[in-house]
């Protein structure tokens, strides 16, 4: 596993398989920092103690959780991601944990916009900082065909449907719950070109159909999870078309970058705001490296209900 994503990728998966013998402090700051993607200072804030303790706070649970991992050995063994008794991940295909759902309000793009969200959905108690600085910084043309891969409850593939209205977009997510709420959302904020599939990556999409992609990529989800989605905004991106990815500094943005470099030939970053960066990437009709086999996840998730309401957004 590349380095930039180790660290991260074993600590969820020994939360997965330790998160119920840690303390509920313990798994707040857990489930703050690795499921809502929230800052040191942004949890502190919110749980209104100091930076220092929310650093310490995390040190401790990850050496509690190496403590039971060199006793149990869970993690070694292979227990699967998405297995932690008191939640899920919001990759995980089909969440069952009670949905809470909450209503969001945002202003992007100098609109106002209102988005359902629940739990067991990517950052379901606000907007995250890394969506909204892409949102302000992707080029949609009116005419645009568009992907949002990894799409969530829908904001960046929604703003990007209003700026193609002679276009359209396409929103894939593996988490049903998710997909459904990308549907809602559609028809809340009154888009009839959008169109909403549930898989894993842009198995669903044709090869050079589109001229734009954008992701705010699972990173937790893992490497090969992450490089699938590189993989297929490059195979579904027509010549000329770009591809935009943000990711958190400290989450490896910069080995996500090197990544989009081997596949795309090129990249640039577009963006730099609150520890997020936002790279941005062009297809050319050479295209970048071939594409990795091992690095596919093209199992769909047909859903016919989600597939049904879709025609009628």
């Amino acid at each position: 596993m590349d380095p930039g994503f180790a660290p991260r990728d074993r600590a969820n998966r020994m939360f997965d398989a330790y998160g119920a013998l840690l303390t509920a402090q313990q798994r707040r700051l857990l489930q703050r920092y690795y499921q809502d993607d929230l800052s040191l200072g942004e949890i502190a804030e919110q749980m209104r103690v100091t930076r220092q303790a929310v650093h310490d706070g995390l040190r401790r649970a990850l050496v509690a959780m190496e403590r039971y991992e060199r006793a149990l050995g869970l993690v070694a063994a292979g227990r699967p991601a998405g297995a932690r008794r008191g939640g899920e991940h919001y990759f995980t295909p089909s969440p069952t944990s009670p949905r809470r759902p909450a209503l969001l309000r945002a202003t992007l793009r100098g609109a106002g916009w209102a988005f359902e969200a629940a739990a067991g959905v990517f950052s379901h108690r606000r907007l995250d900082p890394g969506t909204r600085l892409l949102i302000e910084t992707m080029r949609v043309g009116r005419a645009d065909r568009v992907l949002d891969l990894g799409c969530g409850y829908g904001p960046i593939g929604l703003v990007a449907a209003s700026l193609a209205p002679r276009g359209g977009a396409w929103l894939v997510d593996a988490n049903v719950r998710a997909a459904r709420l990308a549907l809602a959302n559609a028809a809340r904020n009154r888009l009839r070109n959008v169109r909403v599939i549930v898989g894993d990556a842009a198995s669903a999409v044709q090869a050079c159909s589109m001229d734009v992609v954008f992701t705010n990529p699972p990173i937790r989800a893992g490497r090969r999870v992450v490089r699938a989605f590189i993989d297929d905004a490059w195979r579904v991106l027509r010549p000329g078309g770009r591809f935009y990815l943000v990711a958190r500094t400290a989450q490896g943005a910069k080995t996500l970058a090197r990544l989009i470099d081997a596949r795309f030939g090129a990249v640039r970053e577009v963006a730099l705001a609150r520890g997020y960066r936002v790279f941005e990437a062009a297809r050319t009709p050479e295209g970048g490296a071939a594409v990795h086999p091992d690095s596919r996840t093209e199992r769909a998730l047909p859903i016919p209900s989600v597939h049904e309401e879709t025609a009628r957004v």
